[in-house]
């Protein structure tokens, strides 16, 4: 087949797909086999942009942290080999939390695979483990096509990454060519896509049904209402059916958690109001929850003869973790829209005695749930991690992102309230260290007005500390706060109550992180008495950089939940 005259490359249509789509960013790690299609970012930088971080890792999480705000498809593109093989643990982040990440990679020449070459990676084979779909450009002239499959397999169903893979000699060549096959007509981009599936009628019915006969009905929302942008839906029908909610880590902030029937986070790393409610209810509406065991601990949290009803966008969700009664696949914000049409046809509402029961019952749970965690010495030094919660309450912007990091500290992160469907994050699924800094400047470039913070330990941090570089280099500032008790805190308190206080492979030496910060071009602080907390956050939400805030805390303070988290390790 004859090429065109002045044919756009495939290199141009990867960028031109992506410019079509919307994506505004694409982070990564520069190599010899990306260089066309760096080039052609090159020619349109006013468009796209391109931002280089210092490591793999660190890329993959700035654009999934960029695509969790947004809803939107975040786009990370690496070189072959070590390049590709060390964005696993972040792509693998996203497909356990069903995140919209495109991944693509660069190969070598086509003539030049399964050679045994230098730099050589089973790209497909790996990725294919770890993405919802990928696919590899056999021919130049496909280009279009596999980005527009890309872009519809990332953002449809139950979401999550995808990955492309682009022999080099095949980005320089035309993708406009003499063909009767037509698919190869067009643009990368669909115009126009309904991704969000309705439930059938008398699903609904029978939900609304099963509510109202509920006496301990509860809501689990989890990604699929955020995802939906269903928040506002989902607080109608708690609201008018006076259904208490609590929600998943990817769902959390889907109602605002100062909301008279908010229960907060359920399971393992959650809280114990949400938890005792599910303990109590009798049915479980679960909204794009999945019902996964982080959030049950352990499938033990939903009493045996409660009823399920869930809805899913995926349908292979239903009924695997619980055999529901009712199983709906959906959207959860196309059945939400559609209950409430139907109670309100119906009539169908809480009285006021059942919701002010409910409410009460909340109520007595988070008040009990407060007194616990801030059951200890405020004042204390080395710091208590509470006082932590109670400084960033009391500084930081009553909408600012949370992007939260893995570890000891995580539980007490986690005491923040969350009022807003973007304000937290997490890398729930996976729990992956190196994930939260990075992802909190692909955050920042998503909500460039809103105060990014991001709570971290010690160990989770120096993972990726040297995107510190890439944060001052793109002037995203954020706000680090490190729990810093020189250990990986988690294992050492596992070694002390489970191994009899043999403590080996925890602990590492002090790093002086206000140096380290200075360094890369940031300001940095070390806090070592709490009455010094909240002006070093001051200072650092008013600096206009990245700033560090070392500080030295009590890593033997116990949680509130400590006794119930060895349940987790039980089946």
């Amino acid at each position: 087949m004859a090429a065109r005259p002045n044919a756009e490359t495939a290199a141009e249509a990867i960028v031109d797909a992506l410019v079509e789509e919307g994506v505004e960013y694409v982070f990564g790690v520069t190599g010899d086999t990306v260089l066309p299609i760096l080039d052609a970012i090159y020619h349109r930088e006013n468009e796209i942009h391109y931002i280089t971080a210092r490591f793999e890792t660190g890329a993959t999480a700035m654009a999934d942290g960029y695509s969790r705000v947004t809803g939107r498809i975040g786009c990370c593109l690496f070189h072959v080999g070590p390049s590709i093989s060390n964005t696993v643990l972040g792509v693998w982040s996203a497909q356990k939390d069903a995140v919209p990440l495109l991944a693509l990679s660069a190969n070598l020449d086509t003539f030049r695979l399964n050679r045994n070459l230098w730099h050589e990676f089973d790209v497909m084979g790996v990725m294919g483990k770890v993405t919802k779909w990928s696919d590899q450009l056999v021919e130049a002239k496909d280009a279009r096509r596999l980005m527009r499959t890309a872009f519809q397999a990332a953002k449809s169903g139950m979401p999550g990454p995808v990955h492309l893979d682009f022999p080099k000699d095949l980005l320089a060549q035309p993708v406009a060519v003499d063909s009767s096959d037509l698919s190869l007509r067009g643009g990368a981009h669909s115009l126009r896509l309904a991704n969000a599936p309705r439930p059938e009628a008398w699903a609904v019915e029978e939900a609304a049904a099963l509510l109202a006969d509920a006496e301990r009905p509860l809501i689990l929302a989890g990604r699929g209402v955020k995802w939906a942008g269903a928040s506002d839906r989902l607080r109608a029908l708690a609201e008018r059916l006076a259904i208490p909610v609590a929600t998943t880590e990817m769902g959390r902030g889907a109602i605002p958690e100062d909301h008279a029937l908010a229960g907060g986070i359920a399971g393992h790393f959650g809280h114990s109001t949400a938890n005792a409610l599910m303990r109590e209810a009798d049915l479980v509406l679960g909204l794009g929850s999945r019902f996964l065991n982080v959030n049950t601990i352990n499938w033990q949290t939903i009493p045996a003869d409660a009823k399920i009803v869930q809805v899913e966008t995926d349908p292979i969700e239903i009924g695997r973790q619980y055999a529901v009664a009712l199983g709906i696949h959906a959207c959860s914000g196309a059945f939400l829209d559609d209950l409430l049409a139907w109670c309100e046809a119906q009539g169908i509402e809480a009285d006021s005695t059942t919701r002010e029961a409910r409410q009460a019952r909340v109520a007595e749970l988070r008040a009990d749930q407060d007194r616990r965690y801030y059951d200890t010495e405020l004042d204390a030094v080395p710091i208590k991690p509470q006082r932590i919660t109670r400084a960033l309450e009391a500084v930081c912007d009553r909408d600012a992102l949370f992007l939260i990091g893995a570890g000891l500290h995580t539980q007490f992160a986690h005491a923040l309230p969350i009022r807003y469907p973007d304000q937290y994050q997490w890398a729930a699924g996976s729990g992956t260290m190196a994930w939260a800094f990075p992802a909190a400047l692909g955050a920042k470039l998503a909500r460039p007005g809103r105060q990014v913070v991001v709570p971290i330990g010690d160990g989770d941090f120096g993972m990726n500390a040297q995107e510190i570089e890439t944060s001052v280099r793109e002037n995203l500032p954020v706000i680090v706060v490190v729990y810093n008790d020189c250990s990986y805190g988690a294992l050492r308190v596992f070694q002390e109550n489970v191994y009899g206080g043999r403590q080996i492979g925890s602990d590492y030496g002090q790093t002086d992180l206000v140096k380290l910060a200075e360094a890369y071009g940031a300001r940095g602080e070390k806090v070592e008495r709490p009455d010094e907390l909240e002006p070093a956050l001051e200072r650092s939400a008013a600096s206009g950089v990245t700033s560090v805030i070392d500080v030295h805390i009590d890593g033997w303070e116990n949680h509130y939940r400590s006794a119930e988290w060895a349940e987790f390790h039980k089946f």
